[in-house]
């Protein structure tokens, strides 16, 4: 049975879409109004966390293997630098499917349920608002802390993506650092967010020069 946290969640969000004041950053708002609006998603309807069939993460990683050479020296530096930490290390591709990962392989079981895993789907239309959904829709790096999730399902995690451009300016991936659990103050993420950005950055300026980071 859903709790009162639930119940005040969707609450939350119904009163959102009716143009409501609330605390929540822009971004998020404006991730909530696209979920209602755009995508008719219903944020009484829970759904767990989407991975891909094997065929089709093959092709989004084929599509990728490029980027996914470039980025992997960058994301390993990352991964070093939070370990210990419990946080995972995902490389979403345009569609928002993870190509790359990097976490704790005793917290498998729980990663893949989470969606923090390779071939998860953080596309906004397939999971509500997420750091990687509303980067991929807002170009820029952003935190979704735990209840900023659309999806009650998803609501546990702390997110924090940001964008990686191509040399022609295109967006061409995310790079997203996220935890199962955290402290309940979003603040607590913001030396994640300065550390994925300075990581995204380091991976476009070495497929800017063919080198890596």
């Amino acid at each position: 049975m859903p709790s009162s946290q639930h119940f005040a969640h969707i609450r939350e969000i119904e009163q959102v879409g009716l143009g409501r004041p609330t605390q929540r950053d822009a971004h998020v708002v404006s991730s909530w109004l696209r979920c209602l609006d755009q995508y008719r998603l219903d944020p009484a309807h829970a759904c767990e966390a989407y991975i891909v069939p094997d065929g089709r993460l093959r092709e989004h990683r084929q599509q990728s293997e490029a980027l996914i050479a470039i980025a992997r020296s960058g994301l390993d530096h990352l991964f070093r630098q939070v370990a210990g930490q419990n946080y995972v290390l995902l490389l979403a591709d345009r569609q928002g499917v993870t190509v790359e990962f990097l976490g704790d392989a005793q917290q498998t079981a729980q990663l893949r349920k989470a969606g923090l895993y390779l071939g998860s789907e953080w596309s906004e239309r397939r999971a509500g608002t997420c750091a990687v959904g509303a980067c991929l829709e807002s170009g820029e790096a952003l935190t979704i802390h735990q209840t900023d999730h659309f999806d009650n399902t998803h609501t546990p995690l702390s997110c924090t993506a940001a964008p990686i451009y191509s040399a022609d300016g295109e967006l061409a991936a995310v790079l997203d650092i996220s935890l199962l659990s955290s402290p309940v103050l979003k603040t607590s993420q913001n030396l994640a967010l300065h550390l994925v950005t300075g990581t995204a950055r380091r991976i476009e300026m070495a497929n800017l020069i063919g080198l890596t980071p």
